[in-house]
């Protein structure tokens, strides 16, 4: 096809797609989408998202599954219409890499950059675990069979401070609800999860409060990390009265929560639930404040290895939404 051919073609869906979105409140379709475990900030977020689609007519039901491992192949498969997980992750299920190595997941499609987060290894606030460090011989939560590429990161950490899974005592869970518990019950002296979320606060409430560990002061840190876990990056992360555990200004881990829909989803679905996306901040910002961090400027950017949603492309193409991902 060439590049006139496919320019029409796209031209073709984004006309139909307008006129499907300006009937989206007639729509009666019941649709899922597959979040990461109750009290993850994907959970917190997908519920967002079915509220607002929800005020514009569509039945979106957000079902909290676990992690990417049990979400992907069920997008793939077209058994559930949309997902949520890191730009890094949908990157690596979609090529059959790393977490996914030899099981490709080629109907996965982007639908849109949503927040910016991070995690790191959470240890209690009078723990003498002061850095990444002294994880070195300590109960460490690991193997998370519905997370793993939590494990992934936890190595890619551990790494930066010159450990491997030989210096820890790993501790395993089934899944991320399952190691906070075993944190919180002394089972193990330090967990990976993601900064601001549910279930971070619950681990501070329930411990007399938690310590995030930064990442060291080295010059191939990120190096380091993206050799383990591509797709990745290095934020500072600031004292918020929403992030339990940062105590100070630190450096950490991070990437971004993005949208995914199954190649089989409708693409006037799609376009809808893209068009809410850009038309609606404000009112995701009302229901969670991570909503904060979603940049319009971003939202269309591309994530390697992974195509857009033709319904999301059309409808950023129509709209004149910087996309070159399609």
């Amino acid at each position: 096809m060439n590049i006139i051919t496919k320019m029409r073609t796209i031209s073709g869906v984004a006309i139909a797609a307008i006129g499907l979105i300006a009937a989206a409140p007639a729509m009666a379709q019941t649709v899922t989408i597959g979040t990461t475990a109750q009290g993850s900030l994907g959970s917190a977020l997908g519920a967002a998202l079915a509220k607002v689609m929800d005020e514009r007519g569509m039945t979106l039901r957000a079902v909290p599954m676990g992690g990417p491992e049990v979400t992907m192949p069920l997008l793939d498969r077209g058994e559930i219409q949309f997902s949520l997980a890191s730009a890094d992750v949908s990157s690596l299920a979609a090529s059959g890499t790393t977490v996914f190595e030899g099981r490709p997941h080629p109907n996965i499609r982007l639908v849109g950059h949503l927040v910016s987060f991070e995690a790191g290894w959470i240890v209690r606030a009078d723990s003498d675990i002061l850095t990444i460090a002294d994880l070195k011989g300590k109960r460490v939560s690991w193997g998370i069979t519905q997370q793993r590429i939590l494990e992934y990161w936890g190595r890619a950490q551990l790494a930066t401070a010159d450990l491997g899974e030989d210096d820890i005592v790993p501790i395993h869970a089934t899944a991320a609800p399952a190691a906070v518990q075993d944190f919180m019950a002394g089972r193990s002296d330090a967990v990976i999860f993601t900064v601001g979320s549910g279930l971070t606060s619950q681990a501070d409430a329930a411990v007399g409060g938690i310590r995030f560990l930064a990442l060291p002061e080295r010059d191939d840190r990120l190096d380091i990390i993206t050799g383990i876990v591509p797709g990745t990056l290095i934020r500072q992360v600031t004292p918020n009265e929403r992030r339990p555990g940062i105590v100070a200004e630190m450096p950490m881990m991070g990437s971004t929560l993005v949208l995914l829909a199954s190649a089989s989803t409708p693409p006037e679905t799609v376009a809808a639930v893209a068009e809410a996306l850009y038309t609606a901040r404000e009112e995701f910002i009302a229901i969670h404040p991570a909503f904060n961090r979603m940049n319009l400027k971003t939202l269309a950017g591309e994530v390697p290895n992974l195509p857009t949603h033709e319904g999301a492309a059309a409808y950023y193409l129509a709209n004149g939404i910087s996309t070159s991902n399609f």
